[in-house]
């Protein structure tokens, strides 16, 4: 048996757990843990640096508190790394460099190759990332975007998505290599990708295009966005990004994020509740379709993952999707699960990392 250790970092939590696994790579959950940190407490720590501190500092408390087990590896969320290929790699140096600077962009899920690097240090055992948000898988044609200097950009959930394409793979009894899917990932953000030969090869880009989620704005008319910009509504770019990414969406809508609020609110038939939840469905839906035309309309399954697909969100974009294949709803996320599984697949020779 091998033990894992687990790290999820989150904008305001970081969660821990401890896997056993054994040689037919299955994985169980021994103990998990998961710290809220005050907003106090994140902005006395700002930068990524006095962050790394904070995090790991709980974490070696958790471990503390579980008796100090033995760890055979450790496996950390990847953040925004450059464009690389799916799989799982070794913490580098340079990796860390990437991280730690925020070179491609700033986000918590970073710090989770940082906190994993610094624990395994002092423990002499293997530490890695997997399928980090900064996977790219795209296919050529999927980079064009209209205008030269603005190509297509591919970030995405992929840890979840590729986790949940296996899961549903095996119930179809193959693997995800195996299948035609179309993966939206509804949280957060939204992610809507389709798989071909096991990879996510388009996607909208979570952060800015697609659609909208609880606090983003997704995808918008370019030329009223360019006029909104020069009109003084916003002091500088970080401003713009500030709203667009974490002031949008749902949350500005309906002033409120909250998922419980807004499908009781919408299963009530307020409005505008149930409209603007409607128009949620409505465009995860067309970009469900729009994917289906990248691999020719021929789709062994649509999936649903994340935590918003729950009646009556998922059931709207059912009726809307299901004559395009089965959708098949894996609610909730399993980034942890999966990084154990990645671990396992490492330690026991079916995998090998790959290098940064």
């Amino acid at each position: 048996m091998k033990t894992i250790l687990t790290i999820n970092p989150g904008s305001t939590s970081t969660k821990a757990a401890i896997y056993k696994a054994d040689d037919s790579w299955d994985v169980r959950e021994i103990q998990s843990f998961n710290v809220k940190h005050s907003p106090e407490e994140l902005e006395g720590n700002p930068e990524p640096a006095d962050q790394l501190v904070l995090r790991s500092r709980a974490i070696e408390a958790f471990l503390n508190d579980a008796g100090n087990p033995k760890l055979d590896a450790i496996s950390g969320r990847g953040g925004l790394t450059r464009p690389i290929d799916a799989g799982s790699y070794r913490i580098s140096d340079t990796m860390k460099d990437d991280l730690l600077s925020s070179r491609y962009g700033i986000h918590a899920s970073n710090l989770g190759a940082l906190i994993a690097d610094n624990l395994a240090s002092s423990r002499d055992v293997p530490c890695m990332i997997t399928d980090p948000v900064g996977v790219d898988q795209f296919q050529p044609l999927a980079r064009y975007s209209g205008h030269p200097e603005l190509p297509r950009r591919c970030q995405l959930h992929a840890l979840n998505m590729r986790a949940v394409a296996r899961e549903a793979a095996r119930d179809m009894g193959g693997r995800m290599e195996d299948y035609r899917f179309i993966i939206a990932h509804l949280g957060g953000g939204i992610s809507v990708s389709p798989m071909e030969n096991g990879r996510l090869i388009d996607v909208n880009h979570a952060m800015d295009d697609g659609p909208f989620s609880p606090q983003r704005s997704g995808g918008l008319p370019v030329i009223p966005l360019v006029e909104m910009c020069f009109s003084g509504r916003w002091i500088s770019a970080k401003d713009a990004v500030k709203e667009l990414t974490g002031q949008s969406g749902l949350l500005a809508y309906l002033g409120s994020a909250d998922g419980k609020e807004i499908e009781q609110n919408a299963l009530a038939g307020k409005q505008p509740w149930l409209e603007v939840y409607q128009a949620l469905a409505y465009q995860i839906s067309k970009e469900i379709g729009a994917m289906a035309t990248v691999l020719n309309g021929r789709v062994d399954a649509v999936i649903l993952t994340g935590g918003l697909p729950h009646p009556p969100l998922s059931d709207w974009i059912r009726d809307r999707t299901e004559w395009i294949a089965p959708v098949k709803i894996h609610t909730g996320e399993r980034e942890m699960l999966a990084l154990a599984r990645a671990a396992a697949r490492y330690l026991f020779g079916e995998e090998e990392l790959g290098e940064y």
